[in-house]
């Protein structure tokens, strides 16, 4: 395996040059790294903008963002958002070096043996140079350099002669959820006397601070959440594809809803739909929640017969090209609510409306919520208002950042107030994922109806 010996002042070029390359004639891309994605997202030139953008904003030494390193469990590998978001790759165990001050990229990867490359694919290491720089990376190298480049680097040697590390100091987020829930996640696995002794989501930036004393370590996460949470024109056309496919197939799975069916038969619909039209996954796994299960907010077993006029909560959602998106409809499996059904239903939808009408620049998201406060209020039910009730949506379902303070063009945030009412065995949820515009708000996922009348004219509306 080839090892680097650095001298004052060895350019990069050196340190790639002596890597260990594996050719494989006709390769054309790397297993998991989905290269339609990244055309659909602006092409190798968007992301390399990302990381100008990004080293600008640091200013000085080296971020480091690593990949996952781990396949999940029997589902389609899906990249660590912020490795994601700088590099278009999808590559378990790889990591970025970012030099901030020359704005140089460096991809450090496991090798592949011949045998491995073929028989789970090559990574980015294993292609050939001309593959590599067709994906943007002229600078790639073994992962058993990482700790080389980084000695001599802290020390004054290579490229970038600053001690300043730039490392995600917060937690990660996933497709399914926020920052903070990954934290929880943490917190219960602390909690059970035979955890692992560090999770594997806070591990590198742990173990980086162990073995470099010297450095100056720096949280690169505030910069990473900014841009991330202005969404790129490239971006809102893939989060408008997926809002259609996705309201689509939430569409398609109620119109084939009746009495008797199970709950994982409507998951099953809309998932279909969601991939026969080009989704690469699910956004989080779905909620179709009835009877007993309606008030359990994120309800994800869906093993259970719906029995007629029972409400059903269906939350689900696709994900495209590494963006989410986030809707839930409730309805009769009968096709008609109830009177007292249509009554909360009606309260619902207006506070909902109510809220997206303020999603407006010169308007503040408290501005917003107050608005569908007062609905509740108004119905006698203030006390079930939870704030601005949504998120921000992107490459995760729970995105960064949170809605408060003024709102503003390119965020693109869920409006998802609920009633809950167990007592009744009934709750409501209308939620829709909404584009801040320079002008009126863009329900990104209007495809499927939710005034009541079209909403049960739907139920159970298809022939097949």
């Amino acid at each position: 395996m080839a090892r680097i010996r650095f001298n004052r002042g060895t350019p990069w070029r050196v340190f790639v040059s002596v890597a260990f390359l594996l050719a494989l004639c006709g390769a054309a891309g790397a297993q998991y790294t989905d290269r339609q994605a990244i055309d659909d997202l602006g092409g190798p030139q968007a992301f390399a903008a990302r990381r100008s953008e990004l080293a600008k904003r640091c200013k000085t030494g080296t971020v480091i963002l690593f990949a996952r390193n781990e396949i999940p469990e029997a589902v389609h590998y899906r990249e660590d958002n912020d490795f994601y978001y700088f590099t278009g790759l999808q590559d378990p165990g790889a990591v970025m070096l970012l030099d901030c001050q020359k704005e140089t990229v460096l991809i450090l990867e496991a090798e592949q043996t011949p045998q491995t490359a073929k028989t789970y694919g090559p990574n980015l290491l294993a292609l050939s140079p001309a593959d590599r720089e067709a994906l943007g990376f002229k600078n790639v190298a073994s992962i058993a350099n990482i700790d080389i480049f980084l000695s001599y680097t802290t020390h004054g040697f290579g490229p970038s002669a600053s001690k300043d590390l730039w490392i995600r100091l917060d937690f990660p987020d996933k497709a399914d959820g926020a920052r903070a829930e990954t934290g929880r996640d943490n917190a219960w696995k602390f909690a059970h006397p035979y955890h692992e002794p560090l999770p594997a989501n806070i591990a590198p930036g742990k173990l980086l601070q162990e073995r470099y004393p010297m450095a100056n370590f720096h949280d690169v996460t505030p910069f990473i959440d900014e841009m991330r949470n202005i969404k790129t024109p490239q971006e809102i056309e893939v989060l408008r594809r997926n809002g259609k496919i996705s309201a689509e197939g939430d569409k398609e799975a109620i119109a084939h809803a009746r009495p008797g069916m199970y709950q994982y038969q409507i998951e099953a619909r809309a998932t279909g739909y969601f991939m026969d039209h080009g989704a690469q996954g699910v956004a989080y796994l779905a909620i179709v929640s009835s009877g007993t299960d309606i008030n359990t907010i994120h309800y994800f077993a869906d093993r259970h017969k719906i029995e007629p006029n029972q409400l059903v909560v269906l939350d689900f959602a696709a994900s495209l090209d590494h963006m989410t998106m986030d809707i839930t409809r409730t309805f009769n499996i009968s096709g008609k609510f109830t009177p007292e059904q249509a009554k909360w239903y009606a309260v619902e939808l207006e506070a909902q409306k109510t809220t997206i009408a303020l999603l407006t620049p010169g308007h503040t998201y408290d501005e917003a919520s107050d608005a569908g406060k007062a609905i509740y209020a108004k119905a006698g039910i203030g006390d079930q208002w939870r704030g601005f009730p949504g998120h921000f949506v992107g490459l995760a379902t729970h995105d960064v950042m949170r809605p408060t303070g003024p709102v503003k063009p390119g965020q693109v945030v869920t409006v998802e107030p609920f009633i809950d009412l167990p007592d009744k065995q009934m709750h409501y949820r209308v939620e829709d994922t909404i584009l801040i515009t320079s002008g009126a708000p863009e329900n990104l996922s209007a495809a499927i109806p939710k005034e009541m009348d079209e909403v049960e004219k739907l139920v159970g509306s298809a022939k097949d």
